[in-house]
């Protein structure tokens, strides 16, 4: 179990260093979106963005003012870090972080031809943005990303083969670019999983009921941060209740309804204050975006084959395609639905992502705008990795099971590497084949996302090399795990915990 532990924290340290060592896009118009809602709350409390939304274009218009068209959980859990970051801005090396960062001539070969340059206010936006998404989206993924290594040990035995698909699935995987920006999907990803793990640690009697409490604020803040991901809290508070009499169903129903109630009052509250009804949203005001507005409803119309296609298999925003080894949960979700200890787990996890894909279908932008790959099915991802593990359950002790999940964790280690660091911005919603189109070929010119390497001088390239060095490392020490316990008999180790 010691050895287990520091493997966890390892993946965990592997994941935050290579998720904080790129600084959150430039210009990406929906961070700046909810970026804007946490300046307005810290500076001038209230929801209307008025004074900031210069940087956006992602923005609804209700009653003469302006807001943020987000759900606005990702704006609210930013206010603690963005308040501290007023402190500290002033602080001398703080200042002179950002004033190395403004003369770095790595910097200045990213910047657009005939732009502004790297003027003071871009570098202390940039540096705030980096600062907030940290505490914010940074620390959760990589904490999510560690909860599903410990997740997965009652399916894959093998830590190798656990470790390898966390790896997969946070720097392999659409998930990556989204852990490095201020959007909504990852840090609701981390809180709808943990709910799922409390609330079946509680079904399976490891936890007390009081842990519905913790799970039910979870579920309540996921909803805050995305809309969308209504349809699989019900879904959670379904599981926790099942499976038990009528008395015990309704005391953890109310325990996860009570702790919630607050995020949705204060959403109720939100949407009253702003845009004129509990029940109303930013989408129904949109400014730039009408066509969205005025599309079914809210948005949301029939079903289409074509998003289907497009953010599973296509080259355009297809997760199969940009992370290869996603495939594996095809036979996976098969393998899953024969272990009989774990139907109740398929059914809330396949049920979850099953309407993710439906939502991300009847959704008109189901492209999501400038866009890495499907960022609208991240929510779910973690079902997906539950499902490649039950495939590696079932045949992964085979070697060529064990040889086609390495080829294809690397595949998607490789085509999600070039398309995370090729470019300043995501690609445009025009561009059809974007690895081809846009990432490969800003690969290859150099043209390397912005990242802390070149703030102290490592340029184009030469910028990515501490991250393979991160993992070579991660992948040593976790192999050395067993070997930094203290001798059997000593007071340490697994000997001492069995006493």
């Amino acid at each position: 179990m010691a050895a287990e532990r520091r493997r966890t924290g390892v993946i965990v340290l592997l994941l935050l260093f290579c998720y904080a060592y790129f600084l959150p896009r430039w210009a990406e118009w929906n961070q700046n979106s909810r970026i804007d809602l946490t300046m307005a709350l810290v500076e001038e409390g209230r929801f209307a963005i008025d004074s900031f939304y210069q940087n956006t274009g992602d923005f609804s218009e209700y009653g003469g003012h302006i807001y943020t068209d987000k759900a606005p959980g990702t704006s609210l859990a930013g206010v603690p870090a963005y308040a501290a970051f007023r402190l500290i801005e002033r602080l001398p090396p703080v200042e002179r972080l950002m004033v190395r960062a403004a003369h770095s001539s790595a910097f200045r070969e990213t910047l657009r031809e005939g732009g502004t340059g790297l003027l003071a206010e871009k570098i202390r936006f940039a540096a705030m943005l980096a600062f907030v998404v940290f505490f914010t989206i940074n620390l959760p993924s990589a904490l999510l990303g560690g909860l599903l290594y410990r997740f997965l040990a009652e399916i894959v035995a093998d830590w190798r083969l656990r470790f390898a698909l966390v790896l997969g699935y946070g720097v392999g995987s659409v998930v990556w670019p989204y852990s490095t920006v201020f959007y909504g999907h990852q840090l609701a990803a981390a809180m709808l999983f943990a709910a799922v793990v409390l609330a079946r640690s509680v079904r399976r009697g490891r936890r007390s009921e009081r842990w519905l409490w913790a799970a039910g604020a979870l579920l309540g803040m996921t909803v805050l941060v995305e809309f969308t991901a209504l349809p699989a809290v019900a879904m959670v508070v379904l599981y926790a209740g099942s499976g038990v009499d009528w008395r015990v169903r309704l005391g953890r129903w109310l325990r996860l309804g009570l702790a919630a109630l607050p995020f949705a009052l204060f959403l109720g509250y939100y949407n009253a204050t702003c845009f004129g009804s509990p029940f109303s949203s930013g989408y129904k005001y949109l400014a730039t975006f009408h066509v969205i507005s005025e599309y079914g409803w809210s948005g949301f119309g029939l079903p289409r084959w074509e998003a289907v296609w497009g953010v599973t298999f296509s080259p355009y925003r297809g997760l199969f395609y940009l992370s290869p080894f996603f495939l594996l949960a095809l036979p996976g979700w098969w393998a899953w639905w024969q272990a009989r200890e774990w139907r109740a787990e398929f059914w809330l996890l396949g049920g979850m992502a099953a309407m993710q894909l439906l939502i991300v279908a009847c959704w008109y932008d189901w492209m999501g705008g400038f866009a890495i790959g499907p960022r609208n099915l991240i929510l779910t991802l973690p079902a997906w990795v539950v499902a490649v593990a039950f495939f590696l359950r079932r045949w992964g002790a085979r070697p060529w099971a064990r040889w086609l999940f390495a080829a294809l964790v690397v595949l998607s280690l490789g085509m999600t590497g070039v398309a995370m660091t090729g470019g300043q911005l995501f690609p445009e919603v025009t561009i059809r084949r974007p690895w081809t189109e846009y990432w490969w070929p800003n690969f290859v010119q150099g043209d390397i996302a912005r990242n802390w390497g070149m703030a102290v001088g490592l340029r184009r390239w030469w910028s990515l090399l501490p991250l393979p060095m991160a993992m070579a490392l991660a992948w040593w020490v976790a192999s050395a795990a067993p070997h930094f316990l203290p001798p059997r008999g000593k007071g340490g180790g697994e000997a001492a915990s069995l006493r």
